[in-house]
């Protein structure tokens, strides 16, 4: 046998396997997907200008309305985070940001607001222009109130309107119901800066207004008239109890609002609304995170004076609100899903509470119940 012969084919053979696996290797390492990534930055930013001053002119007399129209609110540049709105929200500069003129003493005329789509409360919303869109205009409307006295008050009338923008969610309208964290809510005032007046969408429990006053004086152990809700037993329980038994997530979201009880001359009138109550009480501006609805804030969301509106929006449950008579601190306004319309009930009688707040929409986790 010859073994120099055989031991050249070994050696060739090992050779080629070796140059087979050698080329393997090779593409192997080729194979397979690169990339470079790609950048472009959009900065967010964006520009408004509203109207300039409102002149209601001078000596239009008493029990008179001055309307200025076509004041225009402009957004001219609008480039924010997809999903968001530029919400541009009023207010005026009078006490608690009400739409009120002052001649710099103790006369004050009350001024309304509207846009193209009716009437703005204070805080109210008046343009909201999503990512995308660069643009919008909104004509803004003053319609001035003079003196409901038998003269004028000579003086010169001063305050601002003040406007806000701010990105965020989008705005919900007035009697829009809203899930948060499996309770439903119902919106009865839009706010600036993510914010909404809401109040629960049924009953929390049932309760006394107040038990504790002197039955001949009808005032409470501390001097305050029965029907004074500052301090009330249904105001103690909604700040300290119901309020502090909510998830933390919704404490934190809840805002301490300022807020007024008024008085109604007639019980069943709404538009027969007082700042004082019985005897001239004055009421106190007082902070709170939970509170009863006031007759005027339910107003916004359900005509009072309709009796079939009224019933459907209390869904056969009769409620407290925070207002009381005027003529007696015996008696507290309510809601009555019997008649269908704003009554009178004393304040040692027992009614629904469907608490109110503020709260930062932007806080919590929320949809819209259709």
């Amino acid at each position: 046998m010859n073994f120099t012969k055989t031991k050249k084919v070994v050696v060739a053979g090992l050779s080629a396997l070796m140059m087979m696996t050698s080329t393997t290797s090779v593409f192997a390492a080729e194979s397979g997907d690169k990339s470079a990534n790609l950048n472009y930055q959009v900065s967010s930013s964006y520009d408004w200008i509203i109207h300039s001053a409102i002149d209601f002119g001078a000596d239009a007399g008493v029990g008179k309305t001055v309307d200025r129209t076509g004041n225009q609110v402009k957004v001219l540049k609008n480039v924010i985070p997809e999903g968001k709105y530029l919400n541009i929200s009023v207010k005026g500069s009078g006490a608690n940001d009400a739409f009120t003129v002052d001649n710099g003493g103790s006369e004050v005329l009350n001024y309304d607001v509207s846009d193209d789509n009716g009437a703005v409360g204070v805080n109210g919303n008046v343009l909201s222009v999503p990512a995308g869109t660069n643009t919008a205009t909104q004509n803004m409307n003053f319609k001035l109130n003079t003196t409901k006295k038998s003269a004028e008050v000579a003086g010169q009338y001063n305050e601002r309107v003040i406007y806000n923008a701010s990105v965020g969610v989008q705005p919900l309208k007035s009697g829009t119901t809203i899930d948060i964290e499996g309770a439903k809510y119902v919106v009865l005032e839009e706010r600036g800066n993510n914010q909404a007046l809401v109040m629960t969408a049924s009953r929390v429990r049932n309760k006394v207004f107040q038990s504790d006053y002197d039955s001949h004086t009808l005032l409470r152990p501390d001097g305050q008239n029965a029907n004074t809700y500052e301090g009330c037993e249904i105001d103690n329980y909604l700040e300290s109890d119901w309020y502090n038994d909510l998830s933390s997530t919704m404490k934190v979201a809840i805002q301490a609002t300022n807020i007024k009880q008024a008085s109604y001359t007639v019980g069943y009138d709404p538009n027969s609304k007082e700042e004082t109550g019985p005897n001239g009480q004055v009421y106190n501006i007082i902070s709170r995170h939970a509170f009863l609805p006031s007759v005027s804030e339910i107003g916004k969301v359900v005509d009072l004076k309709n009796e079939n509106k009224v019933k459907a929006f209390l869904n056969d449950t009769s409620i407290w609100t925070r207002d009381s008579h005027w003529h007696s601190a015996y008696y507290v306004e309510y809601l009555s899903a019997d008649g269908g319309g704003l009554g009178l009930d004393s304040v040692n009688d027992i009614g629904g509470v469907r608490p109110a707040f503020v709260i930062d929409l932007s806080q919590v986790n929320y949809s819209v119940v259709k």
